[in-house]
């Protein structure tokens, strides 16, 4: 069984917006894993917990673990006593229990004496948010691109004019396979494809430079030399490659998700405290999110905890 939940990408994902809220929701300077492994005591073997939380209180580092289940049924003592004795066996100083359903009367008790502190996820919908993180909307920019045209060169010793886009004698076909491997160094047998050579201007220039959010494609053309190492794979057979010329035309489009795609849960504990999040995801880049979290009774917007990842630094 927890073998099978592990390549469930819904449990994992589930695992990891635990942890983004808890840390969210603690100090700064929490280090969070999700998954971990910590070496049981008793065996020496490494254990699995869905994720830990070490932070420093003083000189002292306290090592929090987290186990969730996302089922439809209140979960009962059982479980709880499963991760009081976990707990006591990795050595970790509390552990907190998230379920999606919610924890029966003597599950309650047994954390209480077992060091296991409950929480309960569960859905929102918009009206139910607290007002303060009432965000109509957020938008991500993404660089987009098409490739227009692949000119190649025959390699040429002393070839080093500066050569210009018409200066080709072949044009790859459109309908060539971006990610075949046609591109091979004759020295120590590597390959790679077209789709490689533009992820290599792209780190080695800046194309998206001067292009506005929203506006309409340019094309611009990279001159790639090569030192007559490398060949090409074409329709007439292997050439020795001097330079290629990749022209793409290239823009930078917006994705816009809305409060109500976004996703909106409350988190709380036994004794009715909860926090409100609201996660707004990409729906093209699965890693990129901007969320906000704050106690779900609080009217000051100084308390919304801000987070997300996504490029700061770059243009989209």
């Amino acid at each position: 069984m927890t073998a099978q939940r592990r390549r469930d990408p819904e449990w994992r994902e589930f695992e990891r917006l635990i942890a983004r809220i808890e840390s969210d929701a603690g100090p700064q300077g929490l280090i969070i894993k999700s998954p971990d492994r910590l070496r049981c005591k008793l065996t020496g073997r490494l254990r699995e917990v869905d994720a830990s939380i070490r932070v420093k209180v003083g000189t002292t580092e306290m090592l929090i673990t987290i186990e969730c289940r996302r089922r439809s049924k209140l979960q009962d003592v059982t479980w709880i006593e499963q991760l009081a004795t976990k707990k006591s066996s990795i050595g970790a100083d509390r552990t907190i229990a998230v379920s999606a359903s919610g924890f029966s009367t003597d599950a309650v008790i047994a954390a209480s004496h077992g060091g296991i502190s409950l929480r309960k996820i569960s859905d929102l919908t918009v009206s139910d948010i607290n007002p303060i993180l009432g965000l109509d909307l957020v938008m991500f920019w993404h660089k987009a691109c098409a490739i227009t045209g692949a000119g190649i060169r025959a390699y040429r010793a002393g070839d080093d004019a500066a050569l210009e886009p018409n200066d080709v004698e072949f044009v790859l076909p459109p309908d060539t396979d971006l990610f075949a491997p046609i591109f091979h160094h004759t020295e120590d047998g590597s390959s790679w494809s077209l789709n490689d050579v533009w992820r290599k201007v792209q780190e080695t220039l800046n194309p998206y430079s001067e292009i506005g959010k929203g506006e309409p494609p340019i094309t611009r053309t990279a001159r790639i030399p090569y030192p007559g190492t490398v060949s090409i794979d074409t329709p007439y057979g292997p050439w020795k490659l001097g330079h290629v010329f990749l022209s793409m035309a290239m823009w930078i489009e917006p994705e816009m998700i809305s409060i109500e795609e976004a996703l909106k849960v409350s988190y709380s504990d036994p004794d009715g405290s909860s926090v409100h999040r609201v996660e707004f995801s990409s729906q093209r880049t699965q890693d990129w999110r901007i969320s906000l979290q704050a106690q779900s009774d609080t009217k000051d917007v100084n308390e919304i905890r801000f987070g997300g990842n996504w490029p700061h630094n770059q243009e989209q």
